[in-house]
């Protein structure tokens, strides 16, 4: 778990270039460079180590293979790399080290590009074949760990966040208009492997980059290339639910065990929820595979309406782990925001990963020695945790099946009981998305992107599809959901990673998303109940009080109750002193504020996104 810097061009990459202090936090243990000289350019490799597997310096990086003929820079973790390394081991291979890392490096000496197909883990790196002539970057199947580059005619550049490429020559800040729009209009990334920092690509989740050093040269076109495609469309696995159940617990089994490995001490995060309580309880269950006691990290709140303490007291019963309670205030808000957009190199899209980026630095300063916390991401998105799954799989049963549709619909109402206005308007928007309309929001203006531009096509009145969550079928909002996702693993990655603390995701084992991904929808969601199979492989795991939870908290800040008092100064400051950036109508901003303090009005996210937006741009010297 580190931070990775690659640069081609004239620039030296020393130990101590700034583009790697600026990551210091991503690797505190260590930190080294290599350079090589090829024909027309220089070829450097940077790393900052945070040390969680093999902890002498045998895992230090650079790190080569081979008789230095392969160097890599690698950030992330191969879960399953001892049963790799006694493949290779019995294939002849010699390893000097314990490290993961060196098993990525034989790997692939020995397999080439379907190593990656091996591994179980998540991960982004930077591997230079000098025999060979040539770069391999890749990254694991769901984006875990980030990878972005900039390719100009003067230089090509690879690293693990964005404000690297500050510190390096040339580099200029400055933001891509449409995609600020989508972000302020509907909290929109677009999701794909464009930013919003102009000339800054993202290596897109499951794909690589080869690059054949002697026939290409910075500023040349670059393919990626996909080798993952998780199986949103396959043919779903005819199963019993029981046998569902079974499997389902042995791979979220072997997936927590796998991530259990470390040389470090580790923790868990602990929402209340079921995904976080299922792994505490298998972290329980494999107490005797650790050394140190189970403990636990949780954000609570003085407020009942969003406060877990009751589910969270329940769980730590249950296991009998220790636990640290954090208690975000909202002038820890206000004081911290800048912080979380800096270390996320994007504004934020609502308060939780601050609370979560605040969860972190307790962790830190309680001078707890836990490197390594275990998370809950990804379990909502194969086990159809969202709101919006029930309303898919009810589509479905609708033009499918109406007596099934009559039963499910009859047993979703017992539980949830929704306004009919609000069923009629669910139905149409994933049956006719073409009726329902996306106007921008009145606070900005839109017009603006049409301004001096050669591209005054752009229809601004319709989002990317990747923000309409009504879907028509479960399999295509689990797609959608999963490009949603990014953004989610893009927190975790820069909020753990802001305080040298790695976050593992058991629910991401790709073995476990792919096994849910054929299952049957009736098997995760059914009756007004949403993660059909988790609930009943948890019941010998947590308490039944949870395992039967149908409220979804997460979590939750709640920044608008905050607005109104703790946070009314600083909403008050900051809309006026952003009110000029683009596509603003600061007037209308700063009325519909004052209309929600006075009740007049709901509380509108666009505020909170200007804010996040207007922080970002000042922090980073944005043009």
């Amino acid at each position: 778990m580190c931070g990775i810097l690659l640069n081609i061009g004239s620039e030296t990459i020393t130990p101590d270039h700034p583009a790697l202090n600026i990551v210091a936090h991503r690797g505190p243990d260590g930190f080294g460079a290599m350079s090589f000289d090829a024909d027309k350019f220089k070829i450097g490799l940077g790393h900052r180590r945070l040390s969680i597997i093999d902890l002498s310096e045998c895992g230090h990086q650079p790190m080569s293979y081979d008789n230095g003929n392969l160097w890599i820079v690698f950030n992330g973790e191969i879960y399953n790399y001892r049963e790799i390394r006694k493949e290779l081991i019995g294939d002849g291979y010699v390893f000097k080290s314990s490290s993961d890392t060196e098993v990525l490096l034989a790997s692939f000496r020995k397999w080439g590009v379907k190593c990656l197909d091996k591994f179980n883990g998540m991960f982004a790196f930077v591997l230079y074949d000098r025999y060979a002539q040539s770069l391999f970057i890749a990254r694991d199947r769901f984006g875990v760990k980030p990878l972005y580059f900039v390719n100009t005619p003067k230089h090509f550049r690879a690293a693990s966040e964005i404000k690297q490429f500050i510190s390096m020559d040339g580099f200029r800040p400055e933001l891509k208009r449409l995609k600020l729009y989508h972000y302020l209009n509907s909290g929109d990334f677009s999701f794909d492997n464009e930013t919003m920092w102009n000339g800054v690509s993202e290596l897109e989740p499951g794909h690589f980059i080869n690059i054949d050093l002697r026939e290409w040269k910075p500023g040349d076109e670059l393919k990626q290339q996909k080798w993952y495609e998780p199986p949103f469309f396959d043919e779903k696995t005819k199963i019993s639910f029981d046998d569902a159940v079974c499997e389902f617990r042995r791979l979220i089994e072997d997936s927590v065990r796998l991530r259990l490995r470390s040389d470090v001490p580790l923790g868990f995060l602990l929402s209340g929820g079921i995904d976080s309580s299922t792994l505490v309880g298998l972290g329980h269950l494999m107490s005797g595979e650790r050394s140190e006691r189970l403990k636990t990290y949780s954000s609570c709140y003085d407020n009942t309406k969003i406060d877990e303490r009751e589910y969270i007291n329940e769980m730590l019963k249950f296991s009998g782990a220790d636990s640290c309670l954090h208690f975000p205030k909202a002038e820890d808000i206000a004081e911290n925001i800048g912080k979380v957009i800096w270390h996320n190199d994007l504004p934020v899209l609502h308060g939780s990963p601050t609370v979560h980026w605040l969860l972190y630095q307790k962790i830190k300063s309680e001078n707890d020695a836990r490197k390594v916390i275990i998370e809950g991401q990804g379990g909502d998105e194969i086990m159809c945790g969202y709101g919006d799954f029930r309303w898919a799989y009810l589509n479905e049963c609708l033009h499918s099946y109406l007596f099934t549709f009559a039963g499910q619909f009859r047993t979703f109402q017992k539980i949830h009981h929704e306004p009919c206005k609000i069923i009629a308007r669910k139905f149409l928007r994933i049956n006719f998305p073409r009726l329902v309309k996306y106007p921008p929001d009145s606070l900005l203006r839109p017009e603006e992107l049409l301004v001096k531009s050669e591209n005054s096509a752009y229809d601004y009145r319709i989002p990317p599809i990747a923000i309409r969550r009504e879907e028509a079928s479960v399999a295509e909002l689990h797609r959608n959901r999963f490009k949603i996702l990014r953004y989610i693993l893009h927190n975790v990655d820069r909020n753990s990673m802001a305080h040298s603390r790695e976050a593992r995701t058991p629910f991401l084992d790709y073995r476990l998303v792919e096994f849910c991904l054929r299952l049957p929808p009736e098997l995760k969601i059914s009756d007004g109940y949403t993660k059909r199979v988790l609930r009943k492989t948890a019941e010998q795991l947590i308490p039944a009080k949870i395992a039967k939870r149908t409220d979804k908290q997460g979590y939750s800040s709640p920044v608008a109750m905050w607005a109104k008092d703790g946070l009314k100064n600083f909403f008050r400051e900051n809309l006026a002193k952003f009110a000029k950036l683009p596509f603003i109508d600061g007037e209308k901003c700063g009325d519909s504020f004052e209309n929600y303090l006075a009740g007049k009005s709901h509380f509108n996210p666009v505020l909170w996104r200007i804010i996040c937006a207007g922080i970002w741009m000042e922090k980073f010297g944005m043009k």
